[in-house]
């Protein structure tokens, strides 16, 4: 705001001097000086007659000397004449100047309270959070990066719409980049070219669910099932399954769902604690221990797996299927849009570094990007986090 005060100063002051300036405008002086000149031919047609009278000069050189001088008086008197026409435009000049002058001022301050924000301190330089600000810039720089990529793959899917990876390579970039409503276009095409691909299907109800603010609609319930039944390890499919009942109210039916998760996951399942966080929320709202719940037949059945199963993308982020689609693009594009997409990873785990399963994607994403020094960082950070 103070800002704002000393621009208005330096306006009025702006103001003033043009002020000043017509004020000072030769018509003024002119007609100071006219009065003068008149007052002095006066005195010379007076000093002409006592002339004559001494026999300075006689009759023919006093009435030669006359006549100049009345002449000099009538043009004296239009120049008068013009110098009053000239101050009556000027007078009117100066209120001219005084209304342009106020209303360009008033116009901007009308046009600062109404547009700006007058009601705001200033912010001091040594208050201001210099870190969060460039990390905020760098977000965005990146975001844009990543958004160009964005829509290179676009026009090259264009060209080549039967590419299932691609377009979920697309669809995940989308969702990245919060464009939920272009993320669900791509993933609902590459659901359309392979309406039984597991993986596919996951991908698109995972969107409907993050772009509904989590909530597990009855479309997504029924792609989850369908996932479910082709691939019954599905880590995704049963962990949201298992929160569509929640949300639904049945907390049993959802206590179930994420204890059978638990009985088919890998112990060393960077999602568990997640769910083991969720299991003892519900059984503290139905008021029973959790230990006497036992895996449904159907779970012990599967048993534990031997191989990692696919981690829960909780936040969208590179994992082996997008690097595996990346390889499809130009080699620079690839590059660009791997780090781009890991690079986001990273950041975000700055801001959540308790992200157990975040920092395993990256770790994974290191290592196919071969980036050795960067791997063994965050492997050692991993393992500080399990210890």
């Amino acid at each position: 705001m103070e800002l704002w005060i000393v621009i208005s100063a330096m306006c009025i002051v702006a103001t003033g001097a043009i002020i000043l300036g017509v004020g000072r405008a030769r018509g003024g002086k002119n007609a100071v000086r006219a009065d003068y000149d008149l007052s002095v031919y006066k005195d010379q047609l007076g000093e002409l007659d006592r002339d004559l009278e001494r026999g300075v000069l006689n009759e023919t050189e006093t009435s030669a000397a006359r006549t100049e001088i009345e002449r000099r008086i009538l043009t004296l008197g239009d120049q008068a004449a013009a110098a009053n026409t000239f101050a009556a435009r000027t007078q009117t000049s100066r209120l001219a100047t005084v209304l342009i002058g106020v209303g360009v001022s008033g116009a901007a301050l009308a046009l600062y309270l109404h547009l700006g924000s007058p009601h705001l301190p200033n912010v001091p330089y040594t208050a201001r959070n210099i870190e969060s600000e460039k990390s905020a810039e760098t977000d965005r720089r990146q975001a844009g990066e990543m958004s160009n990529l964005a829509d290179k793959l676009a026009a090259r899917l264009k060209a080549e719409p039967d590419n299932i990876r691609g377009w979920m390579l697309l669809g995940r970039s989308y969702l990245s980049l919060n464009r939920e409503a272009d993320a669900l276009v791509a993933l609902k095409t590459a659901y359309e070219l392979d309406p039984l691909n597991a993986a596919v299907i996951i991908e698109y109800a995972e969107a409907l669910i993050l772009t509904d603010k989590n909530r597990v609609g009855e479309k997504a319930t029924s792609l989850l099932e369908r996932a479910l039944g082709a691939d019954p390890r599905n880590p995704r499919a049963r962990y949201y399954l298992a929160q569509g009942l929640a949300q639904k109210g049945n907390l049993k039916g959802a206590l179930q769902g994420w204890i059978d998760l638990v009985a088919v996951s890998p112990d060393t399942a960077p999602w568990l604690a997640s769910v083991g966080a969720q299991i003892t929320a519900i059984a503290k709202d139905l008021n029973v221990d959790p230990g006497t719940y036992r895996p449904s037949p159907a779970a012990q059945t599967l048993g534990k797996p031997k191989p990692m199963a696919p981690a829960i993308a909780g936040a969208p982020g590179p994992s082996q299927e997008d690097v595996e689609a990346a390889f499809q693009m130009s080699a620079q594009d690839r590059t660009e849009m791997i780090r781009s997409m890991v690079q986001r990873l990273a950041d975000r785990l700055k801001e959540n570094p308790d992200d157990l399963a975040g920092w395993r994607r990256l770790l994974q994403a290191y290592r196919v990007l071969g980036d050795d020094a960067k791997a063994a960082g965050v492997e050692a950070r991993i393992k500080s986090m399990t210890q």
